[in-house]
């Protein structure tokens, strides 16, 4: 299929999935954040083993409303990747994306079956953190391809786009987006160990210390804070990098700037979060900003193109 045969209905259906893995996302963080995560009991997928459920407080409502909206938007990421794989059967670039879309969004949600049947103490919050990770490559995968989409359309994805981009790039690009998924599940085990006060309104430091015990909410608070520290700072280096050697390539520059005004807004955000006492909203728009940041960063992945293929001469 050619550029010019890129069907739009595909498109529109790309958006719409688009922002219902978003909503997905931000409910999956008001059930963490709400503590509503045993509200439909130890039953799964239905609501303490009914359909309906007799009574509906309010925690109940929030992770029902939580599962229905996951199935949703399982079924229209079933739909883009059937479609996807149907009409671009020789793009590896689509398969990959919207595959990758479905096996994370699947692995996702048969983990969160997990958490809500099996109990349990750390293993438990790990688990939790890894849901959410696998939530974000997900909607990141759903992301790219409806931006592939609409670049196949513009006819402007090419393998031209990766002239001139030495592996060292590359390498750079994907390392800080690896690294940034790392990042991300420290800050969701703050989220699931509740430790998004655990140094009280302090900071930078916690109280009267900078190294508290890892095995403390402190420690968790503290080491979620030296990495987005880290995060902030490599992505400086790598915005400047960009700005001094790859001028030429406006997707890249753009890229990288929004990088760094997004990860800047998350530091604030996290700060506001602390001071603000951990409030939902606070932390739905720190989730917001680290979600679109992780697309940025993955975006800038899918154009430098993989670590270990030769750019073109």
């Amino acid at each position: 299929m050619t550029a010019n045969q890129s069907p739009r209905w595909l498109r529109y259906l790309a958006i719409i999935t688009v922002i219902g893995t978003y909503t997905m996302l931000i409910m999956g963080a008001i059930v963490s954040k709400t503590e509503s995560g045993r509200g439909c009991g130890s039953s799964w997928p239905f609501c303490h083993g009914q359909l309906i459920p007799e009574t509906l407080p309010l925690e109940t409502v929030i992770e029902y409303s939580h599962r229905i909206v996951s199935g949703g938007v399982g079924f229209l990421i079933l739909l883009l990747t059937i479609f996807s794989w149907m009409l671009y059967k020789q793009n590896q670039k689509v398969k990959l994306l919207a595959g990758m879309s479905l096996f994370f969004v699947v692995l996702q949600g048969g983990l969160g079956a997990l958490t809500v049947v099996f109990r349990g103490g750390l293993e438990q919050k790990a688990a939790l953190a890894l849901h959410f990770g696998f939530s974000l490559i997900s909607f990141a995968s759903v992301v790219l391809l409806t931006i592939y989409l609409f670049q196949l359309a513009k006819n402007k994805a090419f393998d031209r786009d990766l002239v001139h981009i030495p592996s060292g790039l590359k390498v750079a690009t994907w390392g800080l987006t690896f690294y940034t998924y790392l990042v991300v599940y420290t800050g969701a085990l703050v989220r699931h160990a509740e430790a998004t006060m655990g140094c009280g309104y302090s900071f930078p430091a916690c109280g009267v210390t900078y190294f508290p015990n890892l095995s403390s909410i402190a420690g968790i608070q503290m080491l979620h804070r030296y990495a987005a520290i880290s995060l902030w700072l490599v992505t400086l280096w790598f915005l400047l990098v960009v700005i001094r050697k790859y001028m030429h390539r406006s997707d890249l520059v753009k890229g990288s700037i929004w990088a760094f005004v997004l990860i800047t807004l998350q530091a604030i955000s996290g700060i506001i979060t602390i001071q603000l006492d951990g409030q939902v909203m606070a932390a739905l728009v720190h989730t917001t900003i680290i979600s679109i940041y992780f697309c940025i960063l993955s975006y800038l992945c899918m154009q430098v193109g993989l670590p270990w293929r030769r750019s073109s001469k």
